[in-house]
């Protein structure tokens, strides 16, 4: 709910941003008013439309998509690497709506914000609609911790809108489609490399984390990327004028090498992860042994070894077995 209610606003001071077009010579058609204005709307019409119906019968489903992959999904909860994945996915949006623009909104810079922003518009709406036809439910869903009851509880319906992720679709569709208008502006290699390379490394890491908040599992965040990618690429393509922005080797290199950053970076972010299937453990008293020494004890007709030291207690959190 609160990534569809960021997304809408954000469309909506794209398009008031947006000047009156004219007719400067960019590489892709100028973006139509009327045509595209209502593709826009039309996009977050779809995305809001769900939330009209009358909730569905919840049901776990028996099998996960990936199996076991996504099955070890459902031992992760962390609030905190939700809230990141939410500033990551902030920061993955606002930065093409950033280098698109120059020190002013001209008019060129104007039809890119707009395809920019009809690319999130139709993100958002495939995703909405999916979670609703899908109702897959979230990892933590399956978990019957008392933590993850509650956590459960709190989402209400949200907990049943697991696929696809939308901060995964979102984000590597901003990463395409702020790539490709880059691209149409007349920008240096270097320029497009860096924002494949920045792009890729704030999905992947917004949707790793994802993973480890427990909100989504791995086909998840997968099938989102996918469908991401397709539209950021898609929404501007279809609107070139001429030859379309073809994908160079350097371009798969940069973008390869942001998704392994982004990855292992998020991977390494410390973290209060809390798994719900593991209970905190009580403390128990424990004997400590310390100053222990060990040395040759003359016995009758042989010998020994003499252990010596001190023992002292304290209490301990001690492993339980696991059932």
């Amino acid at each position: 709910m609160r990534i569809l209610r960021s997304t809408s606003l954000l469309v909506t001071l794209i398009l008031l941003a947006e000047p009156a077009i004219a007719d400067d010579a960019i590489r892709e058609r100028p973006a139509d008013r009327t045509v595209d204005g209502a593709i826009i709307a039309g996009a977050l019409a779809a995305s809001l439309a769900p939330m009209t119906l009358a909730p569905r019968e919840h049901a776990l489903w028996d099998n996960q998509l990936l199996g076991a992959l996504d099955s070890a999904t459902v031992e992760q909860l962390s609030p905190e690497a939700a809230q990141l994945s939410d500033l990551l996915l902030t920061a993955a949006i606002a930065a093409p709506a950033f280098y698109l623009t120059g020190s002013r909104i001209e008019d060129a810079d104007g039809d890119r914000l707009v395809l920019y922003g009809e690319t999130l518009a139709v993100d958002l709406a495939l995703v909405q609609i999916a979670k609703y036809l899908i109702h897959r439910p979230r990892p933590y869903v399956y978990n019957h911790s008392p933590e993850a009851r509650r956590y459960a509880a709190d989402a209400g319906d949200d907990a049943w809108r697991s696929f696809y992720s939308s901060h995964a679709a979102m984000s590597f569709g901003a990463a395409v489609a702020g790539a490709y208008l880059l691209t149409a502006s007349g920008a240096e290699g270097y320029e497009r490399s860096l924002a494949l390379a920045t792009g890729f490394a704030l999905a992947a890491a917004t949707s790793n984390l994802r993973v480890r908040a427990g909100r989504h599992f791995y086909s998840d965040v997968l099938f989102g990327a996918l469908v991401g990618t397709a539209v950021g690429y898609a929404v501007p393509a279809l609107h070139a004028d001429g030859k379309r922005y073809s994908v160079t080797g350097n371009d798969i290199a940069m973008a390869g090498a942001g998704l392994f950053v982004g990855v292992m970076i998020s991977e390494l972010i410390p973290l209060q992860e809390r798994s719900p299937a593991q209970p905190q453990l009580p403390e128990l008293p424990a004997l400590i042994f310390d100053r222990v020494q060990l040395g040759p004890l003359a016995v009758h007709n042989g010998g020994g070894v003499a252990i010596s030291g001190r023992v002292r207690s304290r209490w301990n959190r001690m492993p339980l077995s696991r059932h």
